[in-house]
């Protein structure tokens, strides 16, 4: 379905190798096309809140330092022109960085402090400004959002508890003996997200994309 839009792709994922592949082979015309982006991201995912806090304080001051702004001018400015600010800052650190090199983002946020940014589809012909536009992007926050979604509103999903008197062993009775219902369960959510959102939602991802022109409602699926 996405593939037969004419719109540019920029896949954003963890550390896992075969994604990569992956990715590049199932759109490997628009990729030869220069159509296709592809970016790795890590952080610190396991440190305590206490860590988290202390590292988006730090990047707070880093960039009201870069931006020579107070504490409240930098909270004040609009989201697009913050981007605007960030980007400027970003093209500025990657003036001669060797091709294909990783970003560590100067900025620490709370959902992803010491983010490192591998752009696997960096190429010559990629203009800086365009570089440090796609490195800006290149955040799994929502990703993590949606997960995070599932496993609290889907109890089977959330993670199992190991306990030392269990021995290491991992066990919740939310679990289901069925490998095909979780399938199934976690299957409507994923619809339900992608096509039909919450009542306050205004645009689904599936609109976002391209790939609806509206939102999927109840009636539209057990009629009124």
């Amino acid at each position: 379905m996405v593939s037969k839009s004419d719109s540019r792709f920029f896949f954003v994922q963890d550390g896992d190798a075969g994604l990569s592949k992956t990715f590049l082979a199932a759109f490997a015309p628009e990729d030869a096309a220069g159509l296709v982006d592809v970016a790795t991201v890590s952080f610190g995912k396991y440190g305590v809140n206490d860590t988290r806090e202390g590292l988006y304080a730090k990047g707070r001051k880093d960039l009201r330092n870069d931006l020579n702004l107070t504490a409240q001018q930098l909270d004040s400015l609009p989201e697009f022109v913050l981007n605007e600010e960030i980007g400027r800052e970003i093209v500025k650190r990657l003036a001669g960085r060797a091709l294909g090199s990783p970003l560590e983002w100067p900025y620490h946020t709370k959902s992803e402090p010491s983010r490192v940014i591998d752009l696997e589809t960096d190429r010559p012909e990629l203009s800086t400004e365009r570089c440090a536009r796609l490195m800006r992007l290149a955040t799994l926050r929502s990703v993590d959002s949606y997960f995070h979604k599932i496993r609290s509103n889907v109890r089977l999903a959330s993670r199992p508890v190991s306990t030392p008197s269990a021995n290491g062993r991992a066990w919740d009775r939310h679990f289901l003996y069925k490998p095909e219902m979780p399938v199934k369960i976690i299957e409507i959510c994923r619809f339900h997200h992608n096509w039909m959102g919450s009542r306050d939602t205004k645009r689904t991802p599936a609109m976002k994309l391209g790939l609806a022109k509206g939102k999927v409602y109840e009636r539209d699926l057990f009629g009124e």
